[in-house]
């Protein structure tokens, strides 16, 4: 399979034993109220499940259902109880299924959760399944064919196909602004391999990298280091970015997994705490840049592009004033004209805040 040789076009979007991180141990970053259901069995899984949840049990039951229904069966399914306040214990308590794995712990947030699962598991390849989210059936047997033909590749990730308020998108990445555009027409289902280079410039504009659609070699995970507990959004895109810098992925070219968009979403539940944690991620990786001019052109283009999504946020619930501080404020971090002639036609009620 030849490599990919994607030049950043951009285009509008289209419709056995256990194995810990150094100095890590099972229960920390969550506290220690920790208790775990997990079954006997000796021999290690050829991949690791890890699913993250907090009260979510008229999701959660779901999610490992499409686990547990993988034609790849040599799994273990690794859900990681965020400290729910709901149902949720006791409906993973009634799953009789010897290759899930449940840890209750106390409420310490996602990236804890996700770690504290990669700490138990003891596979080689490790996935990840948020907790809204659903997998085909054939997701695992798919990219772990993958992995073994591209022994240089350290991760692979898939299309999604995404349900958001009634409306389904069969292909998630046709819909994303820059990545769309490096596929082109083509399509890859057989799978290519991409180049550090080529996915961590993407990386700097936009995050097509769903951890629903997501496989790793546990060995690059520990190398790239965990998940950064200090961030409470945006703590995926934070770990790609790291993880891009040495690391290679390959990209399968089919929905593989169903990305669900519900009301209790971040995007639905606290859109500004996402947005003002995407723009302080862009802000700190164009620090790290310095001297890369092709790196730093594509990290503006990314903070104009988060600017204007924080700020039709504001406008779209009717609060010009807020919307014209954040096109204000991005014009300072940027010094985009554009974001400076937004700023004043909305507050001068010129224009409409949302494009």
């Amino acid at each position: 399979m030849r490599e990919a040789k994607f030049r950043g076009v951009r285009r509008s979007p289209q419709h056995g034993p256990q194995r810990l991180t150094p100095g890590q141990r099972p229960g920390s970053g969550m506290g220690s109220a920790l208790r775990m259901i997990v079954p006997s069995t000796d021999t290690a899984p050829r991949c690791s499940v890890v699913i993250p949840t907090y009260n979510r049990a008229h999701s959660v039951g779901d999610a490992i259902a499409s686990v547990l229904r993988q034609t790849m069966a040599d799994l273990e399914c690794i859900v990681v109880d965020d400290g729910s306040t709901d149902s949720t214990p006791a409906l993973l308590a009634s799953i009789k299924d010897q290759r899930l794995r449940a840890i209750l712990g106390r409420h310490a947030g996602v990236a804890a959760a996700r770690n504290l699962g990669v700490a138990h598991a003891r596979a080689p390849l490790v996935a990840f399944l948020d907790s809204d989210d659903l997998w085909r059936p054939h997701k695992l047997t798919h990219e772990i064919a993958f992995l073994d033909r591209h022994p240089e590749l350290d991760a692979v990730f898939s299309d999604l196909e995404k349900e958001d308020g009634g409306r389904v998108y069969p292909s998630f990445m046709r819909e994303t602004a820059v990545f769309s555009g490096l596929l082109g027409e083509r399509e890859y289902r057989d799978g290519v391999a991409l180049s550090r280079r080529e996915v961590f410039l993407v990386l700097l504009e936009e995050v097509p990298i769903k951890p629903s659609a997501l496989t790793l070699r546990r060995d690059a995970f520990d190398k790239a280091g965990r998940f950064d507990e200090t961030w409470s959004s945006s703590e995926d895109w934070e770990f790609l970015l790291r993880f891009a810098r040495a690391h290679r992925f390959g990209y399968l070219d089919l929905p593989l997994a169903v990305l669900r968009v519900g009301d209790d979403s971040l995007h639905r539940t606290d859109q500004a705490r996402g947005d003002t944690a995407m723009i302080r991620l862009l802000l700190r990786e164009r620090r790290l840049l310095n001297g890369d001019r092709e790196a730093r052109a594509a990290v503006q283009r990314g903070l104009v592009t988060r600017v204007k999504h924080f700020g039709w946020h504001h406008g779209d619930a009717g609060r010009r004033r807020a919307a014209a501080a954040v096109f204000l404020r991005g014009f300072v971090l940027t010094l985009s004209p554009g974001l400076l002639v937004r700023a004043f036609a909305v507050l001068l009620g010129l224009t409409r805040v949302a494009p």
